[in-house]
């Protein structure tokens, strides 16, 4: 199984790192196997185990947590391809597989999701609390925040909500969950990114 996490961070290019030892420990120690050079990661703030062919990630009791997928990592979780870690400002995605040579065309392993220029920013403001800088954040922004950040009123930014809901298949059933499930789908999916 070649295993290997996507970091992006910081605002710098996406850079791989493989996960071939049988543990990996990221953090801001310089003695880390993932080092991060940021002040809202713990000194060894994560480990990913490698048992066979199954990965476990591990929070570390770090300070300011790790997200995975957009729900705080309180226990050791199974990872599969796809999944985000969010480490103080980085993103790990985990991909497990094969590598395609560089220059290649492949079809997507994810879902297509189309958005415009609005759906995308609200799905930026939605996210940016788990984003925000040396922050761990365990909810979406509210209704409120979205309409503050994107200068529109909160019946607005409701709408707009309903809109990436519906393109995103999470149901209105959801109740309180909801906005959750929705941020959870754009970072798995890093719908809020520019593409």
């Amino acid at each position: 199984m070649d295993a290997r996490v996507w970091l992006t961070g910081k605002g710098g290019e996406p850079r791989s790192v493989a996960l071939s030892a049988e543990r990996t420990v990221v953090g801001r120690s310089p003695e880390a196997d993932v080092h991060l050079e940021d002040e809202a990661v713990s000194w060894n703030h994560l480990e990913i185990e490698r048992r066979g062919d199954v990965l476990l990630a591990t929070d570390l009791d770090s300070r300011n947590g790790t997200a995975l997928n957009g729900e705080p990592l309180d226990r050791p979780r199974r990872l599969r391809h796809g999944d985000t870690l969010i480490v103080g400002g980085h993103r790990l995605e985990v991909s497990v597989g094969p590598q395609t040579p560089v220059g290649a065309t492949v079809a997507s392993a994810e879902p297509f999701v189309a958005l415009n220029e609005e759906e995308r920013a609200t799905a930026a403001a939605l996210v940016a609390p788990y984003r925000s800088e040396g922050a761990f954040a365990g909810r979406p922004a509210t209704r409120a925040e979205i309409a503050e950040a994107l200068h529109v009123s909160e019946r607005t930014a409701q709408r707009r909500l309903d809109t990436l809901a519906a393109k995103l298949d999470i149901s209105g059933d959801a109740g309180r969950e909801r906005p959750r499930l929705i941020a959870a789908r754009v970072i798995e999916l890093g719908l809020d990114r520019r593409r």
